[in-house]
């Protein structure tokens, strides 16, 4: 192999190496933040809350849109004690078919 093809392979190994992955580097969001948690909590209380009756938010609804787009396991995990005592783990998690 000639040299010129050799070192330009090389380059092109050290650029990839360095460069970072979408997926991986670079500024991404988090899966979700407190205020999201707050937001899907205010607006989707009457659907989520212990107590309440089992009914299902209709998909245009103000819960519906502050639900969308975020992955509520992660909104589930951020729960505090309080919010876990409050809150159906289970409503909230519902909410990701319900919406969709």
């Amino acid at each position: 192999m000639k040299p010129q093809t050799v070192a330009a392979l090389l380059l092109l190994l050290v650029c990839t190496m360095v460069s970072p992955h979408p997926v991986v580097g670079g500024n991404k969001r988090p899966r979700c933040t407190e205020e999201d948690k707050a937001h899907v909590l205010k607006e989707c209380g009457h659907y989520t809350k212990h107590g309440h009756p089992k009914e299902l938010p209709p998909k245009h609804s103000d819960c519906c849109k502050a639900a969308e787009g975020h992955d509520m396991q992660c909104i589930v995990d951020l729960l505090t004690e309080d919010e876990r005592r409050d809150y159906e783990q289970a409503a909230l998690i519902a909410l990701r078919n319900a919406c969709s």
